[in-house]
């Protein structure tokens, strides 16, 4: 299977590339110059991430996530279809773009990615408020478990974990959250896909 996946750093292609070191698959990095106004060629809309699989153009970091997963089972870090816990780690594999990423994304965008003109101070508060909900959510969940699937990593710990990572100081102030990332930030696997961003080639040596 040849992989290519075109990324640019800090964006949500970063959790693919660590999901792929996590996988050991080789794969080639196609850098994507977005903050310089370069079009992915492999997206329709120019965007990252997307990656190709022998040749064949794949795009939404989620999807891509979930489809990984599942072409490595002998790695454990997707349930197996008839396995009970399947429903539980697709509920949370959506929950990190659908519920968690949109407050946090305001967030940036009216803090820090939009230009000063462009911002709405009057988003922010009920976009913190409505992060700091979620965040709530989460720190009952891990108050008992080590990760979302209980005491097992899975792509499903990729997919909210890399969101929480975005406003470090905003999960400061819950112990709960700081110890999971923490957990996450001692992987190999994250520590890999976040070196040598600007290489052509990329994967597990």
């Amino acid at each position: 299977m040849e992989i290519e996946l075109f990324y640019t750093p800090r964006t949500r292609a970063s959790r693919v590339r660590w999901l792929l070191e996590e996988l050991d698959l080789h794969y080639t990095l196609r850098p994507v110059d977005l903050y310089r106004g370069e079009r992915n060629p492999a997206h329709p809309l120019g965007m990252v991430p997307a990656m190709r699989v022998d040749g064949e153009p794949m795009f939404e970091s989620g999807a891509m996530c979930m489809w990984l997963a599942d072409q490595a089972p002998a790695k454990g870090l997707a349930p197996a279809r008839d396995d009970a816990q399947r429903r539980q780690y697709a509920q949370w594999m959506f929950f990190g773009p659908a519920t968690l990423e949109p407050p946090a994304f305001e967030l940036l965008l009216h803090t820090r990615i939009l230009p000063e003109e462009q911002r709405v101070p009057e988003i922010v508060p009920f976009a913190e408020q409505s992060y700091r909900r979620v965040l709530d959510m989460l720190v009952t969940h891990f108050q008992q478990h080590d990760y979302l699937l209980g005491n097992t990593f899975s792509t499903a710990d990729i997919m909210v974990g890399h969101t929480l990572t975005w406003l470090p100081e905003l999960i400061a102030p819950y112990p709960p959250l700081l110890a999971y990332t923490e957990r996450l930030g001692m992987r190999d696997a994250w520590t890999r896909s976040r070196k040598h961003k600007t290489a052509e080639a990329g994967g597990a040596s």
